[in-house]
């Protein structure tokens, strides 16, 4: 039997090229960069969150109300010209808005006529709530309170913040409707 230095012959000399005292300082440059980097990614994101949006910002008329029969949608932007949300009458006639945004990795969220659906990866959120259903997303998507005014504009007035599991409604059941994300 061969012994274990005939098959795997390393010469220790050229081993030892970076000592760890290199190695650790690398890591820890390399850390610094990324933690450096989030910290960015994380900072660019507050401004959108804080962002006017009917709370001191500008409502933004949708549609007439008229004129979306149940079963239809309707797409808008809110805040500026990339904030992409969809309006939906549900065929129980109820009003819901949510940015058009997937939560699984961004994909424009389209209405199908029963549902919420996302193309990319067949994703799917339920219209009360926007809880995913089906397919990789796990989180809800963002809501846009909307207000009927005097004159039958539909208006998109302001965010609504995200549901948790908790207060989840399961689908199909009587009686246990909420009001959240209804028009006021």
């Amino acid at each position: 039997m061969a012994h274990w230095k005939d098959s795997f012959p390393v010469d220790i000399s050229g081993e030892s090229r970076y000592s760890r005292r290199e190695f650790s300082r690398f890591l820890a440059l390399v850390s610094a960069g990324f933690t450096a980097g989030i910290g960015y990614l994380w900072a660019r994101q507050k401004p959108l969150e804080g962002a006017p949006s009917g709370e001191g910002g500008t409502a933004v008329a949708v549609c007439l109300d008229a004129d979306l029969l149940p079963g239809q949608s309707r797409l808008f932007t809110f805040r500026d010209d990339q904030d992409k949300c969809i309006l939906v009458r549900t065929l129980q006639g109820g009003l819901k808005s949510y940015r058009q945004v997937c939560t699984h990795l961004g994909c424009a969220v389209r209405w199908d006529g029963a549902r919420l659906e996302c193309p990319c990866h067949l994703g799917f959120f339920e219209v009360e709530q926007g809880f995913p259903v089906q397919g990789p997303p796990t989180r809800p998507l963002s809501g846009i309170a909307l207000e009927i005014r005097k004159d039958g504009m539909i208006w998109a007035v302001r965010d609504i913040s995200k549901p948790n599991a908790s207060g989840r409604v399961a689908i199909n059941r009587p009686g246990t409707e909420r009001n959240q994300g209804e028009i006021t």
